[in-house]
């Protein structure tokens, strides 16, 4: 019916153009064929919309032993309001905070056991005994990792190139650092204010596992602090957790890159003549100093595998390897030097070999 309605073609048209014969004859014949053609296709596109219009909608049939009464579950629009019972887990991305052994004094413990202090030294009001470390060189080592943070700190592309990674690094040295500066006995720049920074660092340097907008932001804040700490000026942080724990400050990996750093990059070639050690006597007190107190520091209670033998036996290999080279250093000796470049080496592969 719809084809018929659509379709009705005015035969006088047709009868003029075939029966004018004032038209060639080959004329009459191509315009009679084209209004055919255009006939024949008008009504085949007519017959298949009305087929398709006329044709039921297909559904995939339900297995029969289909359950629709799940399907509130599925698509529940609050699933922790509805569905779930008892509190919102917290965010696991968060670091967790590790019950903590507090000493008097403030600070952490985790050093030898019972408190006493070890070998060398008195311990400071932590439990620790950082004498090994001079406050020469922690200071040292805080301006030097300034001047790397600051021009990253100040070009974002550079910060989100993979500066962020530097940052990170040299932030979790610093939490430890100032750690360092709050348990030890020896006068050393910035104790006041050591619980303050040490937390604003290790959150900063938490922040810098990625380039953001974000990290960066904060980056350019605590530069500013640290240079200022450099300068003479006392920024203002927040008070520090006198609760806190290694778990909580410094991360492991960051640590292992400073030490590669240390060793691989400076002390094995400075200890590989007799010639370069005496040329790099001081970078080289300098460098096994900071190697001492990371070797030290990673035996702490929070850190992984701080309750292991074995792991603790490489930190102490580590630590009093680079002891032995501070002695070396001091008693102008580059074949203790070299015997102790040795050491470092060994300890580096064996615990490598062990845990990864």
């Amino acid at each position: 019916m719809l084809a018929e309605n659509c379709f009705v073609v005015d035969t006088s048209i047709i009868s003029l153009l075939v029966g004018d014969m004032r038209l060639p004859l080959l004329k009459r014949m191509l315009l009679v064929m084209r209004i055919a053609r255009f006939l024949a296709l008008s009504l085949t596109i007519a017959l298949v919309g009305s087929v398709a219009a006329q044709q039921p909608e297909r559904r995939v049939k339900l297995p029969e032993n289909f359950d629709n009464t799940g399907a509130s579950f599925v698509f529940s629009r609050d699933v922790f309001g509805e569905l779930l019972s008892g509190d919102r887990p917290a965010v696991l991305s968060q670091k967790a905070t590790a019950p903590a052994m507090v000493a008097s004094g403030g600070g952490m413990s985790g050093g030898p056991a019972g408190g006493a202090p070890a070998a060398g030294g008195a311990a400071a009001s932590g439990g620790n005994d950082w004498s090994f470390i001079s406050a020469e060189t922690i200071q040292d080592e805080v301006k030097k990792l300034n001047l790397e943070i600051s021009p990253i700190a100040m070009n974002i592309r550079e910060f989100k190139g993979g500066g962020y990674a530097v940052c990170r690094r040299n932030f979790t040295e610093l939490a430890m650092l100032f750690e360092i500066i709050n348990e030890s006995s020896q006068d050393v720049r910035w104790k006041e204010s050591s619980l303050g920074a040490r937390d604003a660092f290790w959150k900063t340097a938490d922040v810098c596992k990625v380039g953001t907008d974000q990290s960066f932001a904060a980056v350019k804040q605590r530069s500013t602090d640290l240079d200022d700490m450099v300068r003479g000026s006392s920024p203002s942080f927040n008070e520090g957790d006198a609760d806190a724990t290694w778990e909580v400050i410094a991360d492991r990996p960051p640590l292992m890159q400073r030490l590669d750093d240390a060793f691989e990059k400076k002390v094995k070639k400075w200890v590989a003549s007799e010639s370069e050690f005496r040329a790099n006597k001081a970078e080289i007190l300098h460098e096994a100093e900071i190697i001492a107190a990371i070797g030290y520091a990673m035996k702490q209670e929070g850190f992984d595998y701080y309750d292991d033998d074995d792991y603790v036996g490489f930190c102490d290999q580590m630590h009093n390897a680079a002891l032995d080279m501070v002695k070396a250093v001091k008693n102008d000796d580059p074949a203790l030097a070299r015997e102790a470049g040795g050491a470092m080496a060994a300890a580096c592969s064996d615990c490598h070999g062990n845990y990864r």
